[in-house]
């Protein structure tokens, strides 16, 4: 049995609905990252986990118990917010047991509670600082630990980075991961991150227009995305329409195990591509086809280039500045290649 099974929630804002028949089991001890553009829905499925918004239809269920119409402070879940949410007036100590007083806690309790928390995160010696003296990180690391005091049976964490500045964001992702691995706490974090929820869930869950497009693990989501919207969202930049007409010396589409008889939309990402003087005579397998540079950008390790093929536009990687207006062959392996059959639209 799941831990959190969330079935067919949908959640409606007036006349309109936001989440539509959302489907979601989640193991104890694993973290899933919901992930998604502003306004797919995933601050709504959120809140809805909380209590913090009426669920329209659907149910919630945690360790077997239906949860769908608690008030949230009846619900064993608590949050990190994205703004942190500590009181400035109150110290590191304080703040952790805030919640622990709430619940009645014995203050020797809370006491052994705040210090074992405190060597959990690094923070011991800085019990009595005011939260307003420390950095951005040791405030993260302050509302992790007030969260985590109270043991809940689920962590939510709600764009919990995106306040801290490049540096710090990817040392404390790995902290949290690995403190979730650690004492083994089940989490659902909200990202439009996509390196961040790729580095730090068990499983992702790609979320547009209210609907779940893809749930799996970072390595599917990725490598496999099964829809043209995970794909684009998952950094496939290069998008075009197939058709089975488009033939001839410049351009070459061979995929030996994918029918190409009718339209294809094919994304790959600029990464996958390499760039070469000339391909024309090589029947390479994949995405074969030459085109004038129109721009290139230094990305550090490498160069990224426009490439023009008619009225198409392929950005492609490469460690070589390449020439502007020199003519060049794109090669794109067919593991690369993301292909969705497509509607044509008639003439």
């Amino acid at each position: 049995m799941a831990h959190l099974s969330i079935q067919q929630l949908q959640v409606s804002y007036g006349d309109k609905t936001v989440l539509h028949n959302i489907d979601l089991n989640i193991q104890q001890g694993e973290m899933v990252a919901l992930l998604g553009p502003s306004g797919c829905g995933k601050t709504t499925l959120l809140n809805a986990l909380c209590g913090f918004v009426p669920v329209g239809s659907g149910s919630i269920f945690m360790a077997g118990k239906d949860i769908t119409n608690q008030p949230p402070e009846q619900r064993n879940i608590t949050m990190v917010f994205q703004s942190y949410a500590l009181w400035p007036h109150m110290t590191v100590a304080q703040n952790i047991a805030y919640g622990l007083k709430v619940r009645r806690v014995p203050k020797t309790e809370i006491a052994e509670r705040i210090k074992e928390m405190l060597e959990i995160v690094k923070l011991s010696g800085l019990e009595n600082e005011k939260v307003t003296q420390l950095s951005g990180g040791q405030r993260q690391r302050v509302a992790l630990a007030r969260a985590l005091v109270v043991k809940p049976d689920i962590l939510v964490l709600d764009e919990p980075l995106s306040n801290l500045d490049a540096k710090v964001r990817l040392s404390v992702r790995h902290e949290i991961k690995a403190l979730q691995q650690r004492l083994g706490f089940t989490s659902v974090i909200v990202t439009h991150d996509q390196e961040e929820a790729l580095v730090m869930a068990d499983r992702v869950a790609v979320l547009n227009n209210g609907h779940i497009e893809q749930i799996g693990t970072p390595e599917e989501i990725y490598q496999s995305p099964k829809t043209p919207f995970v794909a684009d969202f998952m950094g496939a930049d290069n998008r075009f329409v197939y058709a089975p007409k488009i033939t001839g010396k410049a351009f070459r589409l061979y995929l030996p195990k994918t029918s190409l008889e009718l339209h294809h939309l094919i994304y790959f990402r600029s990464s996958a591509a390499s760039i070469c003087k000339d391909l024309d005579n090589r029947n390479l397998d994949g995405l074969t086809l030459t085109g004038t540079v129109e721009q290139s950008a230094f990305l550090g390790q490498n160069y990224r280039h426009n490439v023009r093929h008619g009225e198409q536009l392929i950005q492609a990687d490469s460690p070589d500045c390449w020439p502007l207006d020199s003519e060049v062959s794109v090669h794109v392996p067919p593991h690369a290649l993301y292909v969705y059959p497509h509607m044509a639209r008639s003439a």
